[in-house]
């Protein structure tokens, strides 16, 4: 049988261009872009696109975006958006890693479900046909939701795809896709309006100060944006302190691998230095943990692990409300 991947997002589009593939008599694979947000335990065959994949018997293979991606991300050829998200060259660096698989595999070629005209920054015409010169895929890259309104690529002239049976979609709205969904019965699918991380004001802006102050930051470190309330003690070391129950057993995941981990004895939330400390933070670390918890005056000590070596410090007074606005990160 033909083999074919499509760049899965977990997303009704690429669902929608499996099965037109599938129809085809394609066997599909969908390679599936793991954004750098996740825990180093994170399984992801247990996620939710996971799950819409299994729906359709679409099987998955996982790329887990690193350090490369990283780097990329700190300085996109092609820019930002409105946020942190470097929409071009992360599209670049998906299929480039697809055209990689695409080889090892043997399929034929990589298929997404982008639609023309459904995002301003990646899929307006120019950028479609950008993306498609700069993927690695030397033309064998086949958009079959909006292909009749491009180009045929050479799979389509060759007769390997039935350009007759691929789709002229266009624009923002989601009709033609929701009535292609209710044909093949597809009912779950990640929401268009989820979003990127990249994307989120709040995570660009703790992003930004990552990249600014800790150059050799690693995917724990992203991933770690996503937990807790931020803080930035001196140019070197940042505080992250837990919200919830959750988030403390998130944090002492990495207990080991921070320069600093915190432990209150009284009811209040751990907290984890990353990057290395320029003076003396444990006094300011602390009288911001005591903030968010419930000292009192018989108990108000904080365990502090240091590189395996655990001490006891007393916390003297609670950060006021001016300094935490100070220093938060957000």
């Amino acid at each position: 049988m033909k083999k074919a991947i499509v760049l899965y997002s977990g997303g009704l589009d690429s669902l929608l261009a499996a099965k037109i593939l599938m129809e085809q008599g394609f066997d599909v694979t969908g390679f599936h872009c793991i954004l750098p947000f996740v825990a180093d335990d994170f399984v992801p065959e247990d996620s939710l696109p996971a799950l819409f994949a299994k729906k359709i018997n679409l099987p998955l293979v996982f790329y887990k975006c690193g350090q490369e991606y990283l780097d990329m991300v700190k300085a996109p050829p092609h820019g930002y958006g409105g946020n942190m998200n470097p929409c071009i060259d992360c599209k670049i660096h998906f299929l480039k890693k697809a055209a990689d698989y695409m080889k090892e595999s043997g399929a034929l070629f990589v298929a997404t479900g982008e639609v023309v005209g459904q995002r301003p920054m990646t899929q307006l015409p120019n950028i479609l046909n950008h993306t498609f010169k700069a993927s690695n895929l030397d033309g064998r890259l086949l958009r079959p939701l909006s292909a009749k309104l491009l180009k045929p690529t050479i799979m389509e002239e060759q007769g390997i795809v039935d350009r007759d049976k691929l789709l002229n979609i266009h624009g923002r709205g989601r009709k033609s896709q929701m009535e292609l969904a209710a044909k093949y019965g597809i009912t779950e699918y990640a929401s268009p309006a989820g979003g990127c991380l990249f994307t989120d004001p709040n995570i660009s802006a703790r992003l930004r100060d990552l990249f600014t102050h800790h150059k050799n930051c690693s995917t724990i470190d992203t991933y770690l944006l996503t937990v807790g309330r931020h803080f930035r003690l001196d140019g070197g070391s940042k505080l992250i302190v837990a919200r919830n129950e959750s988030e403390v057993k998130k944090l002492a995941l990495y207990k080991d691998s921070s320069p600093f981990y915190f432990e209150p004895s009284f009811k209040g939330p751990s907290a984890l230095i990353r990057g290395e400390p320029e003076s003396d933070i444990i006094p300011l670390a602390a009288s911001i943990i005591c903030r968010y918890g419930r000292p009192d005056e018989e108990n108000k000590t904080i365990a502090v692990s240091r590189s395996g070596v655990n001490v006891s410090v007393n916390v003297n007074e609670r950060a006021e409300e001016e300094l935490i606005n100070k220093l938060r990160i957000n």
